[in-house]
């Protein structure tokens, strides 16, 4: 037990930080848009990449710790990722930035799933539930932290610091690592790697996540996406075949005839399903259509993050006091109940129901994570723990894809039809100002190539509409005046009954000058008030369009609501310990 407290934070940090880099650019991406120049659906890839690899290399490289040394595995994997958020940090350029993240990515799936079966062969049949809970519950904690973290370094620090203050806390930990864990004599088993089930199983979630995550950019009907849905089915068909019949699997199908196991997979991927829309929509509703900046943004989602941290913990000891049915029927209730409140957000940025919602859903989530992550593992031990949790960390990264794909897709449709509506008024409203029919079609023009822009990402969503106003050129002035002379002059000379080159020249400039001033002076009233009345039309536009933006997030955000109180159901499947 002294040895666990003594690796423990060692294992903590490398946890935090390689879950923190699930979330922590989403927050970011527009100063990184801005650096790189380039546009926001290429940019996504940063976090795709990250994404697609951890979750399709998780079991492999749980499998291979064990051959090769678990201890050595997670050391690797902590130089690996150092060595990730180094090039990405300092990325000149896109290819750069994705190169750097996709070695971070190899670098956490080498450490996630290792480290967690490290700790628990250091632990105690008393001390089990905590080290679980607190290893799982530091996962959750750093993907609800990453874009408060990363708001608060990207204010002060610049963006590139998000990346690189993982450098100096990866060298403290490789050092203590070296100090309180052995890599020399390490214990290992000399097994033999299922090479084919490995490729399958890569394919399958590589498939899998990248159909997801780009499902809504490509079109769900596009041919790349019904390609990657027939590989994923073909792929995973050919796994399971093949796990059935090899001596070696690469994960062992008895795992799921726990019902635990089974009960807690799917609470896993129901409650980071439930985690990661949270994670994902709400930085882009602060930042985009409530204005705020990116340390505002992290301040105001910060209670969400210090909610999980202390439910997890309060969680794993409760986990053997309480009926573990009311640990996870209550927190999905919690969750049904937060995204209730969050719901209710008006767009004046009061944000009280915003800070109740973010602790229900905190508290909610830890309880949820926090039981399934202890009964998950709760009937293995040897290869069988290593096995169960690797598939447990894939599971918790299908339920973050899975919100990626479903809700960014949700709102991509919802902010189209919300600048529809928006449209629609804007044509209503100039029509009913009172200015020319000519400054109305450029005005309704102008309207309708702003709403009509493509959303293809989330983060383009802008609700502010420039105004510039109406001008009138010194050469439209002059060709009035010029105008309005003649017709001065022709009035003159036929009251005198004279030609107009009779006039004198002293009386036709005198004339000018006056028609000057009457024209310039009329012109810059006509022009002052209709820069009036657009400027309070587009002012109740721009209003009209922050509503109908703001509803478009809470509307996707709705559908939690019933999906998490039905998620109760989940509790059926557990043998529970009452």
């Amino acid at each position: 037990m002294n040895k666990l407290k003594t690796v423990l934070p060692v294992l903590l940090i490398g946890n935090l930080l390689c879950m923190m880099d699930v979330s922590i650019m989403t927050i970011v991406l527009p100063k990184i848009q801005n650096a790189f120049n380039v546009n926001l659906t290429d940019l996504s890839w940063a976090l795709n990449i990250y994404t697609i690899l951890f979750a399709t290399l998780i079991i492999p490289l749980g499998r291979l710790a064990v051959r090769f040394g678990r201890n050595r595995m997670v050391f690797l994997g902590l130089i690996v990722f150092g060595l990730g958020s180094l090039l990405t940090g300092n990325a000149t350029n896109l290819a750069w930035m994705l190169v750097g993240r996709a070695i971070q990515s190899i670098g956490a799936a080498s450490i996630i799933p290792t480290s967690m079966v490290i700790g628990l062969e250091l632990s105690t049949p008393a001390s089990r539930n905590k080290v679980v809970a607190v290893l799982a519950g530091v996962q959750g904690l750093a993907v609800a932290l990453g874009p408060s973290l990363g708001g608060f370094v990207a204010q002060y620090f610049g963006w590139r610091w998000v990346f690189l203050m993982n450098v100096p806390l990866v060298i403290l930990d490789i050092i203590i690592f070296m100090l309180v864990l052995p890599l020399k004599h390490e214990a290992t088993q000399s097994i033999k790697t299922d090479m084919l089930g490995a490729g399958l199983i890569m394919t399958t979630l590589f498939c899998l996540s990248l159909a997801l995550i780009k499902g809504y950019t490509w079109g769900w009907n596009s041919l790349p996406i019904l390609a990657l849905a027939i590989g994923t089915v073909v792929a995973f068909a050919g796994f399971i075949s093949r796990e059935r019949h090899t001596a070696t699997p690469m994960i062992d199908l008895s795992l799921f005839k726990s019902r635990n196991f089974d009960g807690s997979g799917l609470a896993l991927v129901l409650c980071n399903f439930f985690l990661g829309a949270f994670a994902a929509l709400m930085p882009t509703l602060l930042t985009k259509v409530h204005g705020e900046d990116e340390l505002s943004a992290a301040l105001n989602i910060t209670p969400y993050s210090i909610a999980v941290m202390l439910s997890v913990i309060f969680a794993s000891l409760l986990v053997k006091r309480v009926n573990n049915k009311l640990l996870v029927g209550g927190g999905f209730t919690l969750i049904a109940g937060s995204y209730w409140l969050i719901t209710q957000l008006p767009v004046n940025n009061q944000y009280t129901n915003l800070y109740l919602g973010e602790i229900c859903l905190g508290v909610g989530y830890g309880l949820v994570a926090a039981t399934a992550n202890i009964l998950v593992v709760a009937d293995f031990h040897g290869i069988k723990l290593t096995d169960s949790q690797s598939v447990a960390n894939v599971l918790r990264q299908v339920g973050m894809i899975l919100a990626i794909a479903v809700f960014m897709s949700l709102l991509s449709n919802n902010i189209q039809t919300a600048k529809n509506q928006t449209l629609t008024f804007s044509h209503q409203t100039v029509n009913r100002l009172a200015v020319t029919k000519a400054v109305k079609k450029q005005a309704n023009q102008k309207l309708t190539r702003k709403f009509k822009q493509t959303t293809t990402s989330n983060s383009q969503v802008n609700q502010h509409i420039a105004f510039k106003g109406v001008t009138v050129s010194n050469n439209q002035r002059q060709q009035v005046i010029r105008k309005n002379t003649q017709t001065t002059l022709v009035k003159v000379a036929m009251r005198h009954q004279i030609p107009i080159s009779a006039i004198p020249a002293t009386q036709q400039r005198q004339i000018q000058t006056t028609v000057a001033n009457t024209v310039n002076h009329t012109i810059d009233q006509q022009v002052q008030s209709t820069n009036q009345q657009l400027r309070t039309g587009i002012s109740r536009i721009q209003q009209r369009l922050t509503a109908n933006l703001n509803q478009a997030f809470l509307k996707t955000l709705q559908l939690i609501v019933p999906l998490s109180l039905m998620s109760v159901l989940v509790i059926g499947i557990f043998k529970f310990r009452q």
